[in-house]
């Protein structure tokens, strides 16, 4: 008898998960360290329901343990360049907050949001070109498989 108390895929605990088409393609692996640590931060505030709504703000990011403001506008500029991620709000300090969302999870859209929703890029990232991880190796030949087909001859 199996255990009842035991349930497939389910972890004990919160993770951030990145899609693979993100991490290697060509504007991942060209964003500086700062702007990935942004977007991990980022992705750690995501709750399942508030995609559009990760604030970057230092405020919030100090919390994370950035500590220059200067580091943190850079990396937000380097991160905004890409194609994946979606500045949702403008923000106007200091009583509204930008707002960013991620293109791999689904926008949970607000009225508060500069974006609409109709045209939020969602799953983008499927269409950005790849890095090839071994650059010198040239792709491997298709191999053709030669199949015999059999006779209408019969033994007499």
């Amino acid at each position: 008898m199996a255990k009842c108390d035991y349930k497939k895929g389910v972890y004990s605990f919160p993770f951030v998960a990145i899609p693979k088409e993100i991490i290697i393609s060509a504007e991942w692996q060209n964003l500086p360290n700062a702007a990935k640590a942004l977007a991990i931060d980022l992705m750690v505030q995501y709750t399942g329901k508030n995609n559009g709504r990760l604030c970057p703000a230092f405020g919030v990011m100090q919390r994370c343990g950035w500590k220059s403001k200067t580091t943190l506008v850079n990396a937000k500029r380097a991160l905004l360049e890409c194609s994946f991620v979606v500045l949702t709000r403008k923000g106007h300090p200091p009583h509204t907050a930008e707002w960013i969302g991620f293109t791999w999870w689904e926008l949970d859209y607000l009225k508060s949001m500069d974006i609409d929703p109709k045209k939020f890029p969602y799953m983008n990232f499927v269409k950005i070109e790849r890095i090839d991880p071994n650059p010198g190796r040239g792709k491997p030949q298709e191999k053709s498989i030669s199949v015999v087909q059999k006779s209408d001859r019969r033994c007499a």
